[in-house]
């Protein structure tokens, strides 16, 4: 099963991530590391709140969710909103299988 966050400034009490997750206990929504550049340059001025919006959706259900949301707030890189998503949603890694030598590079 899979969820979908939402990650809140709040300096402004505005929205500035959203995200999916497959993990039960909120892994990816709560992680700090693997965020691009604009996510941290946020996150090291101010506080944020973790919210999940959707719990129990397929992972289909779930991109379809976090391709809505990220259409409603709109994205910074693109003008219109106040995300730092980089992308329209809906393509996160859901079991895809990472290599030893992958594994490596990131570290």
């Amino acid at each position: 099963m899979a969820y979908v966050y939402r990650h809140i400034r709040l300096d402004k009490n505005e929205p500035f991530y959203i995200g999916i997750g497959s993990d039960d206990k909120y892994y990816r929504a709560n992680k700090k590391s693997q965020r691009n550049i604009y996510w941290k340059r946020i996150v090291s001025k101010t506080s944020y709140e973790v919210e999940i919006l959707f719990d129990d959706l397929t992972w289909s259900q779930a991109c379809e969710k976090e391709e809505e949301f990220i259409v409603l707030y709109g994205r910074k890189d693109l003008k219109n909103g106040c995300l730092v998503n980089m992308t329209e949603g809906g393509d996160g890694a859901f079991g895809v299988i990472v290599s030893n030598e992958t594994k490596q590079k990131i570290s």
